[in-house]
């Protein structure tokens, strides 16, 4: 987060402001100046002391699902928030990548640190994982109607056990980028949305491998308790190692899966190039996740 110091012309804390104030900005116009902002290639020396931003995470930092895509491997894509966050600093040094939990993060971190692309000119770092570390897409159908009602509870307890583990994990990833030499920038480790509002009747989130899926508001209500659950072992390890936590389920309140207002995620997707997408935020959604970045900050 920012330091408390003593507002003096061109220093770091100045800089970064305003660098912030214009992916305010950025964001409120719609992230329009995306074009020259793509993610450093990793066959790119990266600059003196590393790049300015740097992202680490899974899908929802990688953007999986929404295309173009810009690296096929990790399924990142252009419409990813760190490329939101990325004109004001010149663009972005993403390693995200689709499936990783918060081990892979950690190797994330490390690779970036020993490839110089993340050292003491880095001013902001960003981290979304952790769902990954309990297997949450396997819960969400388990406790859907494709499911039973003591699979879906075996699920949610067996998720429950291993998120235990998180403030642990997300703390080793926030504890190793604030050790880099010189570093003395912003680390924003976010959440993840509740997939939904308060359900009065039953939600078709779409179809899987043909059947139709519907969740009824005691299901809607189990995930968003779980993601709940999540987000509290995430903010925990965060701010314990120093890291600023970004609330996503709160700044999403409104946009879950049958909400009137417009979800900021996407429901189960069916088809070979879009599938990706299901269950991640959609384009609005990233957008979204950028500014509460940038409102934490």
């Amino acid at each position: 987060m920012l330091r408390n110091r003593s507002p003096i012309a061109g220093s770091k804390a100045d800089i970064m402001q305003r660098r912030m104030l214009a992916v305010a900005t950025a964001v409120a116009l719609g992230a329009t100046a995306l074009l020259g902002a793509a993610p450093a290639s990793a066959a790119e020396p990266p600059p003196p002391g590393g790049y300015a931003y740097v992202a680490l995470g899974d899908s929802e930092a990688a953007g999986t699902g929404l295309l173009p895509a810009v690296q096929m491997d990790c399924l990142r894509s252009i419409k990813a928030y760190p490329i939101v966050l990325a004109p004001t600093y010149g663009g972005v040094a993403s390693h995200a990548c689709a499936g990783a939990t918060s081990a892979d993060a950690l190797t994330q971190a490390r690779t970036a640190i020993a490839a110089g692309r993340l050292g003491a000119a880095t001013e902001l770092v960003t981290i979304t994982v952790g769902m990954n570390d309990v297997g949450w897409q396997s819960v969400l159908l388990a406790c859907s109607s494709s499911g039973t009602v003591p699979a879906c509870q075996t699920a949610f307890d067996r998720a429950m056990l291993l998120g235990q583990s998180l403030p642990t994990s997300i703390g080793t990833i926030v504890a190793t980028v604030r050790a880099v030499p010189g570093f003395d920038g912003s680390i924003a480790v976010g959440g993840y949305p509740l997939l939904f509002g308060d359900l009065a009747t039953s939600c078709s989130i779409g179809s899987f491998q043909g059947t139709p899926i519907d969740v009824s508001p005691a299901q809607a209500a189990l995930a968003n308790l779980g993601v709940e659950q999540i987000n509290l072992a995430i903010r925990a390890g965060a701010m314990a190692a120093g890291g600023t936590y970004v609330d996503i389920g709160a700044a999403f309140d409104g946009h879950g899966l049958c909400d009137t207002s417009g979800p900021w995620v996407s429901g189960l997707v069916n088809g070979q190039r879009t599938s990706d997408r299901s269950l991640h935020l959609n384009w609005p959604g990233q957008r979204a996740y950028a500014a509460a970045i940038v409102a934490a900050l």
